[in-house]
């Protein structure tokens, strides 16, 4: 006979139903353990996003919320005087038209990529398909300012003859928005029709096939309606993040005197004299817009979402295209050139030369631009490793809270995860310079706040908070699906065996979710060098990180050595993440797929 454990024998016998008095009360104390990870989650977004982004909506339409004067008076002078100037008016309808413009036109480059790559038979199909990947971890401002050295009047395409002098002059304005934003979003749309692609199997047109139907038929009538739920999430999620950005706003779009509406904030509560009520104004007018693109999302996937994958599917067939997939390789190579190669091919020059105006000619190559940018005790070394440094320490703190957070989220409801999980995806819509607006509002005029030392108003504390706010959304998403895979009975095990929480956590739970941590800390710590909007709104007194910095530079047309920032930082960026990420991928990964593997086949042999 099996000797069963003394603690299960204890447990056991004060969970049965008879007994004593004293067991009778033990049995009736709440178990307050179970609200400990709803209420800290809670508490952490209360205070990274929920109050800030309160004050905002406050200050919207409470102008007088911080003055001596008529503190707490309601008034919707703020909303009447945004909508009466004419700047700011245009500014909202230059969103808008920008955002539907480039919405159409991103789906439509998307989608295309997503078909060719996925269902035609191009060579160099899998080197093609990690574009998307790699313009997508491509900051928006670097791409930027890549094409703006391409297509000024005296950028690089126009020193090799390549620019017609109506073409230039025509990109800084709403048609190069469009395209800059195209390119740079294409990968988000390929991603959402891709995804739905690959679960259409093949049975639908090998039934249409064997009726007679052509390639172009079976496109219009069968698999174009079960994509066109995809093409519309495509369209509103690329709407969403026109509407969100920042960085072509503060440069392209800046250069362009085309106002948009993330700009208007920026410019409303940084610009002197500051007005906060205009910037609150405009901020709930971003909200209201970006909050009906999700509800329009929510609702279409609730009630377009068709049903593509089933036990009987059968991967699709890709179509031999012959002669004509020379063709398709080149508009996919085409593609990927303005995308990626070319623009982070004029950084790369333009970190390289001395002068814009004196081309690629020999004489015109230094290195004294990397040089700087190397160096120690200089304002270029320095703003590097001040955002390195930032971005490593925000990698900690927000990977570290989400694995918390989510280990104690594991215990509680289903119905608390899905709420959670919810707020977590809400959370990532919300713009980051409103957050950033927000952050402004507590710890510079928020009474109770303001006077902490720690995080305090113009120090790196408070930057990296705001990193951790902006950063804690997505790494709570990857490390909450990961934990929600794992067996209760592996923790339930070592419960009943007398292990703490802590320990169950790092011997237990933290081994297997290993990969899915580090992909948390990779991704924060890679957005986070390069994060625009945040690092403009709350630059600490010791120094701008590397995002202000670089933007500081291109505006005082020093743009030599703000590329050679960018190119330092890339590459640090994505060397460290290299490091980090292939040793743990080649050895951690195949001993998880093993043991994976071993647990499939042990259930298989049961009865």
């Amino acid at each position: 006979m099996t000797a069963v454990p003394a603690a299960t024998v204890s447990l056991t016998n004060a969970a049965a139903p008879a007994g004593g008095i004293g067991k009778l009360s033990r049995r009736r104390r709440p178990n307050f353990s179970r609200y400990v990870g709803p209420v800290a989650v809670c508490a952490v977004f209360t205070l990274l996003i929920g109050l800030p982004l309160a004050l905002v909506l406050l200050q919207a339409v409470m102008p007088g919320l911080f003055t001596a004067a008529t503190t707490g008076v309601f008034s919707l002078a703020p909303l009447a005087r945004i909508f009466a100037s004419p700047y700011i008016a245009g500014s909202i309808l230059h969103s808008l038209e920008l955002g539907v413009l480039a919405a159409c036109t991103t789906t439509a480059l998307g989608g295309a990529f997503a078909v060719l790559v996925q269902r035609c038979d191009i060579p160099l199909r899998r080197p093609i398909s990690i574009v998307p990947w790699l313009v997508f971890l491509t900051p928006s401002y670097l791409k930027a300012l890549a094409w703006v050295l391409l297509m000024s009047s005296g950028g690089y395409l126009a020193q090799l003859g390549l620019l017609p002098p109506a073409l230039g002059a025509g990109f800084f304005g709403l048609a190069g928005l469009v395209f800059v934003h195209t390119l740079s979003l294409f990968p988000l749309a390929a991603f959402i029709i891709g995804s739905a692609l690959a679960g259409l199997g093949s049975e639908l047109e090998d039934a249409a096939r064997l009726s007679g139907a052509g390639p172009l038929r079976i496109w219009l009538h069968i698999n174009g309606p079960l994509l066109a739920p995809a093409v519309a999430l495509s369209f509103i999620a690329t709407f969403a993040e026109v509407l969100s950005d920042f960085g072509l706003a503060s440069t392209i779009a800046r250069m362009s005197s085309f106002g948009v509406l993330t700009y208007g904030i920026y410019a409303a509560a940084s610009d002197y004299p500051v007005d906060f009520p205009a910037a609150g104004a405009q901020a709930l007018v971003l909200l209201a817009l970006v909050l009906l693109v999700v509800a329009a999302d929510r609702l279409l996937r609730r009630r377009a979402d068709p049903h593509l994958i089933s036990g009987r599917a059968k991967p699709a067939r890709l179509y031999d295209l012959g002669p004509w997939r020379w063709l398709a390789l080149a508009a996919a190579l085409a593609v990927a050139f303005l995308a990626l190669i070319l623009p982070l091919g004029a950084i790369a020059a333009r970190a390289l030369t001395s002068t814009l105006g004196h081309g690629l000619v020999p004489e015109n190559f230094t290195l004294a631009n990397l040089s700087a940018a190397l160096t120690l005790n200089t304002a270029a070394n320095d703003g590097l490793m001040r955002s390195l440094f930032y971005a490593g320490l925000t990698a900690v703190i927000a990977s570290t809270l989400a694995l918390l957070l989510s280990a104690q989220l594991g215990r509680s409801s289903p119905f608390m995860r899905t709420m959670v999980l919810g707020l977590s995806l809400g959370a990532v819509a919300i713009p980051g310079i409103v957050l950033g607006f927000g952050y402004i509002l507590v710890w510079n005029r928020l009474p109770g706040f303001r006077d902490w030392p720690f995080p305090h108003y113009g120090d790196g504390s408070l930057l990296v908070m705001g990193y951790v706010a902006a950063a804690l959304p997505y790494c709570l998403v990857v490390i909450l699906s990961a934990i929600g895979q794992l067996a209760p009975s592996l923790t339930d095990a070592a419960r009943l065996h007398g292990v703490g929480a802590l320990r169950r956590l790092l011997s237990v739970t933290l081994p297997l979710i290993v990969l899915s941590v580090v992909t948390a800390f990779l991704l924060t710590f890679i957005r986070t060098v390069f994060e625009l909007p945040m690092s403009q709104m709350l630059i600490p007194q010791s120094g701008p990180p590397a995002p202000t910095l670089i933007l500081k530079l291109f505006s005082h047309d020093r743009d030599g050595l703000a590329c050679a920032i960018a190119l330092v930082a890339m590459t640090a960026a994505g060397g460290a993440a290299a490091l980090i990420w292939y040793p743990l991928n080649r050895f951690v990964g195949p001993g998880r797929r093993r043991a994976y593997s071993g647990r499939e086949a042990a259930l298989g042999k049961l009865p």
